[in-house]
């Protein structure tokens, strides 16, 4: 098993966040099927969520995996 520190968990939120604003911005690629970019926003602002901006809930509590 591999323990990411929360320095690791920081850096995964803030590059999550920046997928975010990508899809958000329609600069990745097309949809491949409507609605798709709004789901991945979602499910990405999870995982964030779930992080925490400094990477302390993820490094204190860890993950859940997400269903």
């Amino acid at each position: 098993m591999i323990r990411l520190t929360r320095d690791d968990w920081c850096e995964i939120y803030h590059a999550l966040g920046t997928k975010s604003l990508t899809l958000r911005k329609g600069q990745y690629q097309p949809e491949d099927e409507p609605g798709q970019d709004a789901k991945w926003i979602v499910h990405l602002e999870m995982i964030r969520e779930k992080i925490g901006a400094d990477g302390a809930h993820a490094a204190d509590e860890g993950v859940a995996r997400s269903e």
